[in-house]
């Protein structure tokens, strides 16, 4: 975070002079460079808490931090969207060929994205019955901003993932003939899938001719995740347990809380208790005069 959007915009400022405009202007320039509103609260808090330390040691009176109107953050169920298998096909049929297999597996994974780049050939055995996947690792970053091959996410996100036969056969080709420690997944020479070039350069793209063949969406690469928890619980055949572990969420409070009012089932019983409840109120308050008219003769 210092290095990609602190020390180059504001580092070089000296803390004595650094103000609450300094402050404000940076965090304007983040946004109009399109850093999410989480982003900016996230570097927000990290400046802040330096600055309340500074102020504690005595080099600056005060915080230049406090008092910054931040943008409002959207709640998660206002940035998910979901894709429905017509209009997965539509990004699917103009996207570029050699990633076509790519967004097929976070389709019909809900894998995130580091952990499907991070794949190698080892990990997956298409000869068992399902063919499956196993997520155990994932890309990360150091010090110096340089990504290596990390543990997963959290403990619940080391997992195995069951492939369906369709899957399979797309990933066959791409497994063939490698050696085990191969990425599955690269660019087109080889190297690393990058989320920001991928989406510069094959994503947007592909969105953007998608749209011009009747798409009326414009879903983030993370939406196929979403897409795939839809897709499941939609189908209804398999319990929240279930589709929690497949996505690698800590509990199955995470999975309630994100994709909850998706489930077909939970939204029926909600409205036949309502309907049963609704019901009593209705005949008690139909019988209540009758029974006053008795008890008073």
């Amino acid at each position: 975070m210092l290095d990609l959007h602190i020390q180059g915009p504001i580092g070089g400022i000296p803390v004595a002079v650094f103000g609450y405009r300094d402050v404000m202007l940076w965090l304007r320039s983040l946004t109009r460079k399109g850093a999410a509103p989480k982003t900016v609260h996230n570097l927000h808090g990290l400046l802040s808490a330096a600055m309340k330390t500074a102020e504690m040691l005595g080099y600056i009176s005060s915080n230049p931090c406090r008092g910054i109107q931040l943008p409002p953050i959207e709640h998660a169920e206002d940035s998910i969207m979901f894709l429905t298998h017509a209009e997965f096909n539509h990004v699917l049929d103009v996207m570029d060929e050699h990633y076509k297999p790519f967004i097929c597996f976070l389709v019909m994974t809900g894998t995130r994205f580091g952990e499907a780049t991070a794949l190698t050939v080892s990990d997956l055995d298409l000869i068992s019955r399902p063919a499956t996947a196993r997520i155990n690792k994932a890309w990360r970053r150091d010090d110096q901003s340089k990504y290596y091959l990390g543990p997963a996410k959290t403990g619940a996100g080391k997992r195995t993932i069951g492939l369906n036969p369709a899957l399979a056969d797309r990933l066959a080709p791409l497994a063939a003939s490698r050696a085990g420690h191969e990425l599955l997944f690269t660019t087109p020479d080889g190297s690393r899938i990058a989320e920001k070039p991928f989406w510069e350069h094959y994503w947007r793209p592909a969105i953007q001719s998608a749209q011009e063949n009747g798409l009326s969406k414009s879903p983030r690469i993370h939406d196929l995740r979403h897409t795939h928890a839809s897709w499941l619980i939609q189908d209804g055949a398999i319990s929240m347990f279930t589709i929690s572990r497949r996505l690698g969420h800590a509990s199955t409070r995470t999975t309630e809380e994100i994709y909850g009012h998706l489930m077909p089932q939970a939204l029926q019983d909600g409205a036949d208790a309502t309907e049963r409840s609704v019901h009593d109120v209705l005949v008690s308050a139909k019988s209540g005069p009758q029974e006053e008219k008795d008890h008073g003769e």
